[in-house]
Parts: C-alpha cells; structure tokens; sequence
C-alpha cells in the first residue's frame, strides 16, 4: 500500500469512529464552556450585571438546577458569593449558581425592590422581577437548565427580594430561601406553591425577627415579624395548621409539610444570633441546598 492510499484509509477510519460515536450518544457540550463570568445585560434601558459560576461537567444532555443568590443592602455579588460560598456546593453537585448585582447611586449601595424594603430600588421603582426573568431565559439559552430546579436565596434585602420572586415568579421558582430578611411584598399572589426556608437570628437588630424596627433608617419599611410571613405561607401553600417543631441547642427548626404540590414551609430560628448568614451556629449553605434539591416543581 503506497502512502497515498494509507492516509485515505486513516482518514476514512477516523470519519468512521466520530460517526459512530455520534450513533452511539456521545456526549455533547452546552455552548459555553464552565467558569466564572461577569455577564452584562439591559434591562428597561438600565445596564445590570451578574457573575455566573457554571461547575466542570455540566453536560447539554443533562438539565440542571439554577440557584439565585441575591446580595444584602450594600453588598454586590462578590460578597453574595463570599459570604454564601454556594460555588463549593456548586461544583459537588452538578449545579449552577447565578450572583446578580443590585441597582443604586454607587457601588456601596446597591439596593433590591422587595416591596417595601430597600432604597433605590424601592423608591426608583426599579423592576428587578424583569431583571430576573431576563437573566433566567438569557442563562437556558445558553445552559441546559432543569425548569423544575430553579431557586432563589438572599441576604437581608436579598432575602426580601427573594420573597417577592416567590410571589411574582411562582411559575419559575420551585423554592426560596431568605435569610435575615423579612415578607415586605403586598399583594402577594403567587400562581402555584413554593416552598420557603427561611433562616433568622433572634437578635437580629438590622431586621428584627418580632418585626419592631430599631434602624432610624428603615422606620419605613415596617418589617412583618418572621413568623407572620411564615403563617402567610403556611396557608398559601396549603400547610397542614400545626407545624412540628423541634430544639437543638440553641436552633428552634420548625417544619410545615406536607404541603400542597410536594411543597414545605421551613424557618430556622437562632438564639444568641444577629443579622448575618450563619455558618457557624448553621450549616446554612448546606441546609438551603438540601431543601432545594428535595423541593423542585412537580
């Protein structure tokens, strides 16, 4: 066999293997490789950012869920991801995690439109729900996302955020998870349940747990104590009346479920504890990824 003839026969064997590769469900790729990316978008003719953080492995054949988490008054998407470290979880389990940066004057207070809580965004009316809705369709173009596994959770006026996405985008989120924050959204009608987890210190001053403002401030905003906006969506969700309730130490967990649709209502109450996202007292990264991964859509 000349060498002529040797490379054509090369050449035809290596078109064979990829055919048959192909034949045979080989893998494909989503159309943007993992990593981290500051991502920039416009929304209302305002320019927002957010970093995404997208795990080795992810794979276009296999959906995914999609975890939100939105900053505290103050705070960007940096600290979001510093201070929740969701990334680890991110890469243990196969998900990917969405860090959007709120709106203000300057950089150092960047503000959510919970309702009636917080700042620029409030009082600009700034519509973030589109913001949200926008970076979701922009992130499964690009991603294989599963629809059923999309969750949200915050920080403080992230957390207040995040209940206001469990009211407006119950078609899109399957759970949130506030911590240190407070249900400041009205009217709250959500189109389906979903399940909430919420997380607060008992001697969190910024956003007190019994609701009674003690920030000259945030006299405003009128924060509803942690426990009525638990009620609230005990009943929305359909929740069984009396929920279980246990102590450890000094963490009260109290558990509404089953609910309607495979949905819960969760609260993790921390004595001793401010306003912060407890890792030390709580497991609260860990806690809040256990809940969504056991709460997607039906």
């Amino acid at each position: 066999m000349n060498k002529t003839k040797a490379w054509i026969l090369i050449a035809a064997l290596a078109l064979l293997a990829v055919s048959l590769a192909c034949r045979q469900g080989a893998t494909p790729s989503p159309t943007e490789q993992p990593g981290d990316t500051l991502v920039t978008t416009t929304v209302d003719g305002l320019a927002r950012t957010y970093e995404l953080h997208v795990p080795a492995g992810i794979s276009a054949d296999k959906p995914v869920a999609l975890v939100f988490v939105f900053h505290g008054y103050g705070g960007n998407a940096d600290a979001a991801r510093l201070i929740s470290g969701f990334n680890r979880f991110a890469n243990n389990n196969g998900f990917i995690v969405v860090y959007p940066n709120g709106s203000g004057p300057s950089a150092d207070a960047l503000s959510w439109n919970g309702g009636r809580c917080c700042f620029y965004a409030r009082d600009q009316n700034v519509d973030d729900v589109a913001f949200v809705r926008q970076m979701v369709t922009e992130i499964e173009a690009k991603y294989p996302i599963d629809p059923k596994r999309v969750y949200a959770a915050g920080m403080s006026n992230g957390g207040i955020f995040s209940y206001r996405l469990a009211c407006d985008m119950a078609d899109v989120f399957a759970a949130v998870a506030p911590v240190a924050g407070s249900f400041v959204y009205e009217p709250c009608q959500p189109s389906a349940p979903v399940s909430i987890l919420h997380i607060h210190g008992l001697d969190d001053d910024l956003v007190p747990y019994d609701g009674v403002n003690r920030v000259a401030e945030l006299a405003d905003v009128g924060f509803t104590p942690v426990e009525e906006g638990i009620g609230f969506w005990a009943a929305q969700n359909g929740c069984p009346t009396l929920p279980e309730v246990s102590v450890d130490g000094n963490v009260t967990h109290t558990v509404y479920a089953p609910c309607a649709d495979g949905a819960a209502v969760e609260l993790y109450a921390i004595a001793g504890v401010g306003h912060t996202w407890p890792l030390v007292q709580l497991q609260s990264t860990r806690i809040i990824w256990e809940f969504f991964a056991t709460h997607p859509k039906p």
